[in-house]
């Protein structure tokens, strides 16, 4: 298992979705790290930089990562995300990740 899509049954508010995976990451007893990623991008003329959000990544786990769910849009609604497993992104077994996915459902209703 690698990289994994997960398609919702409606389309929910990125931030609502973020909240959900970090209720139940906790709920399973792992701490959730959610990290907001940027994208760089320049203007020509005076050359200015520029920062847009891009994604959230929550990393979950604790001593070890258990796995990585990519893809959240802050700000837009969306119908899939997608949970990382395997090395360097996380440990968790199939069952450990379809339950972490059932957890997320439920918050999600």
């Amino acid at each position: 298992m690698a990289s994994i899509p997960i398609d919702l049954p409606k389309k929910v508010t990125g931030e609502t979705l973020e909240e959900a995976c970090i209720r139940a990451a906790e709920k399973m007893g792992y701490k959730a790290k959610p990290t907001d990623r940027f994208r760089k991008r320049y203007s020509l003329g005076s050359i200015q930089e520029h920062r847009d959000y891009d994604e959230t990544i929550i990393r979950i786990g604790n001593l070890f990562p258990a796995l990585h769910v990519v893809g959240i849009e802050k700000g837009k609604e969306q119908n899939r995300f997608f949970v990382w497993t395997e090395l360097p992104y996380g440990i968790a077994s199939n069952k450990k990740v379809e339950a972490y996915l059932s957890m997320v459902s439920k918050y999600l209703q």
